[in-house]
C-alpha cells in the first residue's frame, strides 16, 4: 500500500509539472510557423524587446511553465528594420532600429531608432522554435531560403550547398505541436502600397490554396497537432484607416471645415471619393501640401497612387482575404486543428475596443494601445491578447487546461514599457504627425512591398524560369 501511495504521489507530481499535458496538445517540442505577426515584429523592427513576448513564446510559457526551451532568433536593441542593408551584419550604423515617436509636441515625427541590433543567440546548434520570418508569404514558407529576414531567422550558410526553407527547418525539430499563422503578406502589400497587382502584391487564390495545403499537409504528416489562425482584414488596420480623405486642419489633424463643409483631398484620379483610403505613408506628403489645392494652402499637386487605396482596390483586397480565410478554415477542419478566428476577433477589437483593468484598448493609431508605431503590428499588449486567443482555441479543441496570459503586466507593468503611447491618452489630444521617409521605406520593405514599388520605379521583367510570386520575401 505504501508503494502504491508513493507511486501515486510521483505520478501526481509528473502531471503537475507537465502543466498543460492534461490534453491532447503536447508542447514538448513546439514550433511556430508564420510571418512577422508570429515573429513578434513590432514598430517596423525585429527586436528582443518584443520577441520575448511574442505570442508563441507566451503560449509556450503558459503551456509548460518553463522559461527556457523555446528558442527564438533574438535581436538586441534597437532591433533590425526591414531595410535590406540593415539585415546584413556588415551594414553601417544607420537608423535601422525600431520606430520611435520623437515627441508629442508640434509636428511629432515617427522615425527609425539610430543604430542596428544584432543576433543574440546566433550560435544555437539547431533550428529556432519560432521559425517565423517577417515579410514571408505562403509560398515563401515552402521555397524561400535566402533574402530579407530569411537571412536572420533561417540557419542557412550561403557557403554550403545544403539550405532549408522555413518549413524544412521547423520540421527538422520533429514538433509535437505547431502553430501556423501565415497569409497576411499575400494581401498586405496590396493594401500598404496602394497597388493591387495580381501575382505581385496580391497572391492568386489558386496558388495560395495549393501552397497553404502543402504546408498544412507536411505539418500534419509529421504527427504534430496544430493550431491555425486565419488572417485579418488588412484594409481595417491603422496603416490604412488613420488618415482622413478630407483636407486636414494643420492644428488638429481633423478634417478642416471650409465654407461649412469638408473638402476631399486630391488623389491620382481627382477628389477622393467615399470608400477611398489615404495611407499612413501620406503623412509626410500632406505636411508638404500634396493633395491640397493651392487656393487652400497646398501645393496643388495630387497625392500619388502609392499612398492612396481606392474603394475598388480595397474591395478587391477584402474579397481576396475572405477567400483566403475560407481556405484556411477548410484546412483547419480537415486537419483537426484548433482554429483561431483572428479576423473576426481583431476586427471587433479594432472597432469596439476592450477594457482591461479600467483601461480601454482600441484600434486607434498611437492612442489605442493595440497597434505599434507602424500601424500594422501589435504592441506587447496586442501580442499577449493574441496569445490568449490561441490558448482558448487550443484548450477548446484538445481538452488542455492552459492558463491564460495575465494581461495586467502588459497594461500596468514592465511588459507594457515597449508599447506605443498609453491607451489612456485621448485621441483628440494629439496634433498631426509625420511618418518619415526612412520609416516609410523600412516599413514597406518589411511588409513585402517590392522594392521597385517602394522606390517608385517600373516593374522589372521576371526571369522566365521563375514561378510567378504572390509578394516578396
Amino acid at each position: 500500500m505504501h508503494r502504491v501511495k508513493v507511486l501515486a504521489s510521483l505520478l501526481a507530481l509528473v502531471l503537475l509539472s507537465a502543466g498543460a499535458a492534461f490534453g491532447q496538445a503536447d508542447f514538448t517540442t513546439y514550433v511556430a510557423f508564420g510571418d512577422s505577426l508570429t515573429a513578434g515584429y513590432s514598430s517596423s523592427a525585429l527586436s528582443r524587446t518584443f520577441q520575448v513576448n511574442s505570442y508563441p513564446a507566451l503560449i509556450y510559457r503558459q503551456a509548460t511553465g518553463k522559461t527556457t526551451g523555446f528558442e527564438q532568433p533574438l535581436i538586441s536593441a534597437p532591433g533590425i528594420s526591414g531595410l535590406d542593408a540593415c539585415n546584413r551584419p556588415e551594414s553601417p550604423i544607420a537608423p535601422c532600429g525600431i520606430l520611435r515617436l520623437v515627441s508629442l509636441g508640434v509636428a511629432p515625427t515617427i522615425v527609425p531608432t539610430p543604430g542596428r541590433g544584432g543576433p543574440v543567440n546566433l550560435n544555437l546548434p539547431r533550428a529556432y522554435n519560432n521559425i517565423a520570418v517577417p515579410g514571408a508569404n505562403v509560398h515563401d514558407v515552402l521555397v524561400t531560403k535566402f533574402g530579407g529576414f530569411h537571412d536572420v531567422v533561417l540557419r542557412n550558410d550561403p557557403r554550403q550547398a545544403a539550405a532549408f526553407t522555413q518549413l524544412q527547418e521547423g520540421l527538422s525539430l520533429r514538433p509535437t505541436f505547431a502553430t501556423l499563422w501565415i497569409g497576411n503578406n499575400d494581401a498586405l502589400a496590396a493594401a500598404t502600397s496602394g497597388r493591387v497587382i495580381e501575382g505581385v502584391t496580391l497572391t492568386p487564390l489558386d496558388q495560395f490554396e495549393a501552397d497553404y495545403r502543402a504546408i498544412a499537409n507536411a505539418i500534419a504528416a509529421s504527427g504534430a497537432k496544430m493550431a491555425i489562425a486565419n488572417i485579418p482584414n488588412v484594409t481595417s488596420i491603422p496603416f490604412v484607416t488613420t488618415l482622413s480623405r478630407f483636407i486636414p486642419n494643420p492644428q488638429t489633424g481633423q478634417p478642416a471645415i471650409i465654407n461649412g463643409q469638408t473638402v476631399p483631398l486630391l488623389g491620382p484620379n481627382g477628389p477622393l471619393q467615399a470608400g477611398d483610403f489615404v495611407l499612413l505613408t501620406a503623412s509626410s506628403l500632406l505636411a508638404q501640401g500634396f493633395g491640397i489645392p493651392a487656393a487652400l494652402g497646398g501645393n496643388g499637386q495630387a497625392l500619388p497612387d502609392a499612398v492612396v487605396l481606392s474603394a475598388a482596390e480595397a474591395a478587391t483586397i477584402r474579397d481576396r482575404v475572405n477567400n483566403y480565410n475560407a481556405v484556411i478554415r477548410a484546412v483547419a477542419n480537415e486537419k483537426g486543428a484548433a482554429f483561431v478566428d483572428a479576423n473576426t476577433v481583431l476586427q471587433n477589437l479594432a472597432t469596439g475596443g476592450i477594457n482591461v483593468g479600467g483601461v480601454t484598448f482600441t484600434g486607434a493609431f498611437l492612442t489605442g494601445g493595440v497597434f505599434s508605431y507602424d500601424g500594422v503590428h501589435p504592441t506587447a499588449f496586442g501580442y499577449a491578447y493574441i496569445a490568449n486567443l490561441f490558448i482558448d482555441a487550443i484548450n477548446d479543441k484538445f481538452g488542455n487546461d492552459i492558463p491564460p496570459v495575465n494581461l495586467f503586466p502588459f497594461v500596468f507593468g514592465t511588459a507594457s514599457a515597449a508599447s506605443s503611447v498609453s491607451a489612456s491618452i485621448a485621441a483628440d489630444s494629439l496634433v498631426p504627425f509625420v511618418f518619415s521617409d526612412g520609416a516609410r521605406r523600412s516599413l514597406l520593405l518589411s511588409l513585402g512591398v517590392p522594392k521597385w514599388i517602394v522606390d517608385g520605379g517600373t516593374q522589372p521583367a521576371a526571369p522566365r524560369s521563375r514561378r510567378s510570386r504572390g509578394g516578396r520575401h
